[in-house]
């Protein structure tokens, strides 16, 4: 049977040795962590008792984290305020696209030309409220006629070529087109006009955006 000693060289019983490892066992587990070790060296050096040195540390704890619980809850709701607003855009968005075919009737009936002078005057009492309602969504319309032609908000479905311009631009508008706030709602389908001899054409414009 091999001896056991111990830290001064002395044989141990075996109970002996059971004891003593069992003591350096419980001592390891107490081992306080280093950092509240040094708090509570600090402690000691500014007259504080170690109560109340692992007391503070403990608080100092409790603060930082509450301090990153609300860091955290902060950014969940800043984050759960920008996907509500997204979802109530696209849903604005999505009824004013299914609403632009009644503006596109209106424009029709107000552009033809054998339309009695009264009924005249109703519809474009209607389409003007229509116009007021839908604006105040943040619809507005898409500059064209005029205006130098933009694939991103300008859709080209034929061109013509003339010496009076040095760039392509938007001749006619076959359908108004239409902005959510900054976002395409649909685009202008347009007629370009490109300089003489350039062979240039028009393109399409970019998908749509909202």
């Amino acid at each position: 049977m091999e001896e056991t000693r111990s830290e001064e060289g002395e044989v141990l019983a075996p109970e002996d040795s059971e004891v003593e490892i069992l003591s350096i066992e419980a001592e390891t587990e107490e081992r306080p962590e280093p950092r509240r070790v040094a708090r509570e060296v600090e402690a000691e050096a500014a007259g504080e008792s170690a109560e109340v040195a692992v007391l503070r540390l403990e608080l100092e704890e409790l603060r930082d984290r509450a301090l990153r619980t609300l860091a955290d809850f902060d950014n969940y709701r800043k984050r759960v305020e920008r996907e509500r607003e997204e979802q109530r855009r696209q849903a604005v968005a999505d009824v004013l696209r299914d609403l632009l075919p009644v503006v596109d009737n209106f424009d029709r009936a107000l552009a033809a030309e054998a339309v009695p002078s009264d009924f005249r005057t109703g519809v474009e009492l209607i389409a003007r409220q229509l116009r007021e309602v839908l604006g105040r969504f943040g619809l507005r319309e898409v500059e064209a006629v005029g205006r130098p032609f933009d694939p991103r908000f300008h859709d080209a479905v034929s061109r013509q070529e003339s010496a009076a311009v040095t760039e392509p631009t938007v001749a006619a508008e076959l359908q108004r087109g239409y902005l959510l706030g900054d976002r395409l709602l649909r685009p202008a389908m347009v007629v370009v006009t490109v300089p003489a001899g350039t062979g240039g054409e028009g393109g399409s414009a970019a998908g749509e955006g909202a």
